[in-house]
């Protein structure tokens, strides 16, 4: 009952997520040797985060097509720079609301001013983050199972774990779908509508799909490059495994953004793989900088489309 009170304050209260990002933050100062930590950060080149900035906004324009692409499979009508309007305000949202799913909200609010299609935004959205998930597990599996690096004992019982928990959540992702689907009534059922138009398709749904392994995988790419700038050099397969599971970590809503979380939960993956963790902190704090930025620049981005199509006039697909 303590963690869920917490849980729930951290919701309603910015304050106490910065605070435990902080907390997080000087316990990894405390447990790590700081001269490390130190020499990590001061190998990387400002131009390291000037150059993934763009590269990130990039991706997130990927992003924000599979969004659109989506909601719109779901009937939703939404133009097109309304969606990226709406999607980049959710972005920036991410830095003032709990975890990924507080930036969603956002998003979600935005787009249903701009349509009565209510249920398909919810749904769309919904969907798009299943595809995201789904993205996540396949360059996690393609980690596992195809690119070959040796690990350590405690490694293979990490990956052994993690397959376990995929496994299982896999169990109950389905058995939910199955009793929801029989359960559903009245009004929830057109969500449920919906979110079942958004997959009717399959031609689509399979590129929608497609452009979201792209957009993971560029950001499994942008992370490793910024961890060599770092001093932290580890193969592909330890950042496919490591940077999905870190990036879930964001769900959790005590922290601001996923920092300190994030950088708790990289260093612990990437330890079997051979990585120093004073190095893979670093790379997670260069990697919240990045974001810190690039979610930033994403309020920008949505701000200025609202003043250039505002929301009381139509705007062009």
């Amino acid at each position: 009952m303590r963690v869920v009170s917490l849980l729930s304050a951290s919701r309603r209260k910015p304050a106490i997520r910065i605070l435990g990002s902080a907390l997080l933050l000087i316990l990894l100062a405390i447990v790590l040797p700081r001269h490390k930590l130190a020499d990590a950060l001061r190998s990387m080149s400002p131009l390291t985060l000037i150059t993934a900035l763009p590269i990130f906004l990039a991706i997130q324009f990927l992003s924000c097509l599979k969004w659109h692409l989506i909601v719109n499979l779901a009937d939703a009508q939404l133009p097109l720079l309304q969606s990226v309007r709406c999607y980049f305000g959710g972005l920036f949202s991410n830095l003032l609301f709990p975890g990924i799913i507080g930036g969603d909200v956002v998003t979600v609010t935005l787009a249903a001013s701009r349509t009565a299609k209510k249920e398909s935004i919810v749904s769309g959205t919904v969907a798009s983050r299943i595809l995201d998930l789904a993205a996540l597990l396949l360059l996690t599996c393609l980690a596992i199972f195809v690119f070959p690096h040796r690990v350590d004992a405690g490694g293979e019982r990490l990956i052994e774990l993690v397959l376990g928990v995929f496994l299982g959540a896999g169990v109950l992702a389905v058995v939910a779908a199955i009793l929801l689907r029989r359960r559903i009534p009245g009004k929830v059922a057109a969500y449920w509508q919906a979110f079942v138009a958004g997959f009717q398709r399959p031609v689509v749904t399979l590129l929608v799909f497609g452009i979201s392994v792209i957009s993971q995988a560029g950001l499994v790419m942008l992370m490793q490059w910024v961890g060599s700038q770092c001093g932290l050099v580890l193969p592909l397969r330890a950042w496919l495994f490591a940077w999905p599971l870190a990036k879930l970590s964001a769900f959790v809503p005590i922290t601001l953004a996923g920092i300190g979380t994030r950088e708790f939960v990289l260093a612990a993956l990437l330890i079997p793989f051979g990585a120093e963790p004073a190095s893979a902190a670093a790379a997670g704090l260069a990697w919240s900088a990045v974001f810190v930025i690039g979610s930033l620049a994403s309020g920008a981005i949505s701000k200025s489309v609202s003043l250039l199509v505002p929301p009381s006039e139509p705007c062009p697909t």
